[in-house]
């Protein structure tokens, strides 16, 4: 497998989830790895939230999004705090899981 990292590239990155984009456009690249449309990658980020509490939020490429072309808009946030408690429920259907 050729290396396509560019620090010059990714230098123009200038946050952890804009770095997750560029290297799955890299991922992308290579048909090799990535079928047409397929593919998955994520980050997880600490972030400030509105209220300025600290949160840990993963970003996971969505549905719909090429690795090679995706842009920031195509992860989607998850707050882990929520999604933990989620995990403790005994059952969760769809409805609920979209209720707050």
């Amino acid at each position: 497998m050729k290396n396509l990292w560019s620090d010059t590239e990714s230098d123009k990155f200038k946050d952890d989830l804009a770095l997750r984009v560029y290297t799955s456009r890299l991922l992308g690249q290579d048909p090799s790895l990535v079928l047409h449309g397929g593919g998955n990658t994520s980050v997880k980020i600490t972030k400030t939230n509105l209220v300025g509490s600290k949160e840990e939020i993963l970003y996971v490429k969505g549905s719909g999004w090429d690795l090679v072309s995706i842009e920031q808009e195509g992860f989607s946030l998850v707050r882990m705090a929520h999604m933990l408690n989620l995990c403790k429920l005994k059952s969760l259907s769809d409805p609920i899981w979209m209720s707050f």
